[in-house]
């Protein structure tokens, strides 16, 4: 396998956005996820639509208007618009998600939850996985809403090898903590371990959206996109993870590389060579 040698470049540019379509529509469905209070899936898809019919009704480009002449060519603009808020857009800032992870990773008011919360632990980490679940159980009968018992049972159920109860946690944990990062990686792996890539990718891009300096959500969506033969969108989210590894000094920046090995040989066997180099340099990296 030939090897590639990846130089990051900086890349200083006076707007996030060029002035195509999707990145002006873009620039709206980023303002319209910023002040929707509860922003859940249904919430974000309904930013970018109505961001882009917004878009062409503000301009009516005739252009813009033949782009999405056909359902393939709109969902094809909302993909985009979506991968471009997805990397561009701070969805909340720092300062409110830190707000939330204090209030729901705060010690539970009941001296017994934190009790059975730290006996749990403590038989986690002998493995005892199901000593800790019963005293994860415990603490959750007196303060069924705190969040560090309900992943970490999700975490034993996930140890287990029992996904579907690993899922229905991490999915309880979500519905009362739904920015929790935590929680929406490890369902976006469980899920990928199902082969249910789609739905994976979902969690992760909720990940990815919500904490756009963690690569965990590029890396696990890229993995995911390989898999479904969406060579040119995972190569844009695993070079998004590695110029993180890299900022990070993280180990893992080798694991981003051998993928991107992979990709190009996958894209090369398929004559998109040109396309894999098009997309670096868009990426800001040099391949050599």
């Amino acid at each position: 396998m030939k090897q590639l040698l990846i130089i990051l470049t900086l890349i200083l540019s006076t707007n996030a956005f060029s002035q195509t379509l999707e990145d002006r529509a873009a620039i709206r469905a980023c303002d319209c996820v910023q002040k929707t209070e509860n922003l859940n899936d249904e919430n974000y898809r309904k930013c970018l639509a109505n961001s882009l019919a917004n878009e062409i009704s503000a301009n009516k480009n005739p252009n813009d208007i033949q782009l999405i002449g056909t359902v393939n060519g709109i969902q094809g603009v909302l993909k985009k618009i979506d991968s471009i808020v997805s990397t561009n857009c701070v969805v909340y800032s720092k300062e409110k998600l830190d707000i939330l992870r204090k209030k729901f990773y705060s010690d539970s008011k009941q001296s017994i939850v934190n009790s059975s919360f730290i006996i749990g632990n403590d038989f986690t980490e002998e493995k005892k996985y199901d000593v800790a679940i019963e005293s994860y159980e415990i603490a959750l009968k007196y303060d069924s809403l705190f969040v560090p018992v309900i992943d970490n049972l999700a975490a034993c159920y996930k140890k287990k090898g029992d996904l579907d109860n690993a899922i229905k946690y991490y999915k309880k944990s979500l519905s009362i903590y739904p920015e929790g990062d935590y929680a929406l990686m490890n369902i976006g792996v469980i899920y990928t371990a199902k082969s249910e890539y789609k739905t994976s990718n979902g969690y992760y891009k909720r990940l990815v959206r919500l904490y756009p300096d963690n690569a965990e959500g590029y890396f696990g969506l890229g993995k995911n996109l390989i898999l479904l033969n969406e060579f040119e969108s995972a190569l844009e989210n695993i070079f998004t993870a590695h110029k993180i590894y890299q900022h990070e000094k993280s180990e893992y920046v080798n694991d981003t590389q051998k993928i991107i090995e992979i990709i190009y040989q996958e894209m090369k066997k398929i004559n998109k060579e040109e396309d894999f180099n098009k997309i670096a340099k868009k990426m800001g990296i040099e391949i050599k």
